[in-house]
């Protein structure tokens, strides 16, 4: 009786890190946006700015 190698087993891949997520364009990867502050029923803005989330990716930061 003859004995049969066996077939070499293949090692796995190791996984190839995901790409980086691009930045959102809005915010610039913040997740803040600023707008300027407007008062009145005319809605004339004043000096002042306030900050908020970025409507296009919600605070995270990445588009």
């Amino acid at each position: 009786m003859t004995t049969s190698k066996k077939p070499t087993a293949r090692r796995p891949r190791s996984p190839k890190p995901a790409p980086a997520p691009d930045p959102c364009g809005t915010c610039a990867g913040s997740g803040e946006t600023t707008t300027a502050v407007r008062v009145g029923r005319k809605r004339r803005e004043i000096g002042a700015t306030q900050t908020g989330l970025c409507p296009d990716c919600l605070g995270t930061g990445i588009a």
